[in-house]
């Protein structure tokens, strides 16, 4: 019997592709006028829409002084007005387990993209593992380990759900927690995923 599961944010519930705007320019223009190959800038961008930014930069071992000014620039960037969920948030309200919120990001960042979403009473718990100061980031797979040691919950009794082998699927894959991956549009499905799933409508069949 199931009795939490952990949700991520972006490409889950936020579909970021209504990030839109110049908002992310500071980011990119850091990226772009640096010395990096025109093929690593293009794989860069692409995967800063759904991953957060510390993970890309070390998948692509960018150069310090990049990241650096990378990072710079994403901690001054605000959330646009207009950004959407997918539709389908309100099907996690009902589900009769305890509810958690994980998200990697800067905390301005992130916190706001959940205020202006609307999201926040859908959960018993919202963490967000910071990169403002990354000695004292945690990740994903301490944070969901915590959650299951500070809980008394087994590893079967909980899911994850999020879109990203990367980053949630792959910390809770690591843990023996049951993966859900969401396959929003332009998610590329990944295999291990235990479960796979188009919308939360979805889930209560699931944890059933």
């Amino acid at each position: 019997m199931f009795k939490a599961i952990i949700f991520d944010l972006d490409m889950c519930i936020l579909d970021t592709h209504t990030l839109t705007g110049p908002f992310f320019q500071p980011v990119l223009d850091a990226l772009y006028n640096s010395e990096l190959s025109a093929a690593l800038k293009e794989k860069i961008n692409a995967l800063l829409w759904t991953t957060g930014l510390d993970d890309v930069l070390d998948m692509f071992s960018v150069p310090r002084d990049v990241a650096e000014k990378m990072r710079e620039a994403y901690r001054q960037i605000e959330v646009p007005d207009g950004i959407k969920t997918f539709g389908d948030e309100e099907f996690i309200r009902g589900l009769p387990v305890k509810k958690v919120l994980v998200t990697t990001g800067y905390r301005k960042f992130q916190q706001t993209k959940i205020d202006k979403l609307g999201i926040t009473d859908l959960f018993d718990e919202i963490i967000i593992d910071e990169l403002d100061y990354r000695d004292k980031r945690k990740g994903k797979k301490r944070i969901f380990e915590e959650l299951l040691r500070n809980n008394g919950w087994g590893k079967s009794e909980v899911l994850a759900v999020g879109d990203n082998p990367v980053s949630e699927l792959g910390a809770a894959k690591a843990l023996g927690i049951m993966t859900v991956q969401t396959l929003r549009p332009t998610v590329e499905k990944w295999g291990e995923a235990d479960y796979h799933i188009h919308s939360f409508r979805e889930l209560a069949d699931l944890i059933s």
